[in-house]
């Protein structure tokens, strides 16, 4: 049994008009109880006051792991995180939405994740809890997604997923839960999380991030882990490692939480997933050769199929037709 050395992680914080959150974001990475990481800021060229707080920060800090990078005109959530990959040399990457949280053990669990002795997969995402802008506790998972389609809806709830609460110390405490799941094969029900929610193998973000910044302004997660899973495969961790904020203010998650697999956002997410689907079909077929040769003709083959048939069992929505010809497919 051999010690290996562990592997260096680095982390892309991308920035757009949340100057009152992205300090709580910029602090939880910086607490990550890994200590051999590199973090990237990139404000993606905010109108409001988000440079003097990223600054104001950093300089308070004064973490040597910590870099800044200011675009001058906006480039959106990929072309931001594109930004800040290149300045990182790490075999993994992580992306933490600048309105988000991470608990200081995410990197950790992450790491062990992705190192396991079974399975090595292109990316691994975890389960999160709600918070609204105050950072009070609204839902403590996102996992209704993972529940499978026969799972009871009158059942007993098991007692190791009820908290403890500290009552004078307003805080709550959850047990670990140590689960994973491996995930091998992409289905059109298939979800995972949000961007904060992941860790990727950089080489896997570089050969499929899309030519284009301006084809992917938004919902990069969906993007990177749905050819995530149809190349390679991904890992589930099956414990809340950060927090999602629901501020009222995002981008996506607009709506209301009711609790359970409600309706968070006042977005319909068909044209949107289905745009998402086309994008990643286009690139498939344009780096034909090169994925190919990296995960080999079989699995390419399918990961097309599987794309192609989710995309034509959609066409008879009217919608469809409208948007393929709107992104010129």
């Amino acid at each position: 049994m051999g010690i290996a050395k562990l592997p260096r992680v680095g982390v892309v914080i991308a920035n757009h008009n949340n100057a009152a959150y992205v300090a709580e974001a910029i602090v939880s990475a910086s607490r990550q109880t890994v200590r051999d990481i590199e973090v990237v800021v990139v404000d993606d060229a905010s109108t409001d006051c988000s440079d003097r707080v990223i600054r104001e920060t950093l300089a308070k800090m004064a973490d040597p792991r910590f870099r800044y990078i200011r675009l001058e005109a906006n480039r959106g959530q990929t072309g931001a995180v594109r930004r800040g990959v290149v300045e990182l040399g790490t075999p993994f990457v992580c992306f933490l939405d600048s309105d988000d949280v991470w608990y200081d053990n995410f990197i950790e669990r992450h790491l062990a994740a992705h190192l396991n002795a079974d399975y090595p997969v292109a990316f691994t995402y975890c389960d999160s809890h709600f918070i609204n802008g105050n950072g009070e506790l609204l839902a403590a998972t996102a996992w209704w997604f993972e529940q499978p389609p026969t799972h009871e809806q009158h059942r007993p709830i098991d007692a190791e997923t009820v908290p403890e609460i500290d009552v004078a110390g307003g805080r709550v405490r959850f047990a670990a839960n140590p689960a994973l799941t491996f995930h091998g094969r992409w289905a059109p029900t298939w979800s995972s999380n949000s961007t904060a929610a992941m860790m990727f193998r950089r080489d896997v973000v570089e050969l499929v991030l899309p030519d284009g910044d301006e084809q992917l302004p938004l919902y990069l997660d969906f993007y990177l882990s749905t050819f995530c899973i149809l190349i390679v495969g991904g890992i589930a961790v099956h414990e809340a490692l950060y927090a999602y904020r629901m501020h009222g203010k995002n981008k996506h998650s607009d709506g209301l939480m009711l609790g359970g697999a409600s309706q968070t956002s006042r977005k319909s997410w068909e044209p949107i997933s289905q745009r998402v689907l086309h994008l990643v079909f286009k690139v498939l077929l344009q780096r034909r050769e090169t994925l190919t040769a990296a995960i080999g003709g079989t699995r390419y083959e399918h990961a097309v199929k599987t794309v192609r048939y989710a995309i034509r069992k959609s066409q008879q929505q009217p919608w469809v037709g409208r948007l393929m010809a709107m992104i010129g497919l």
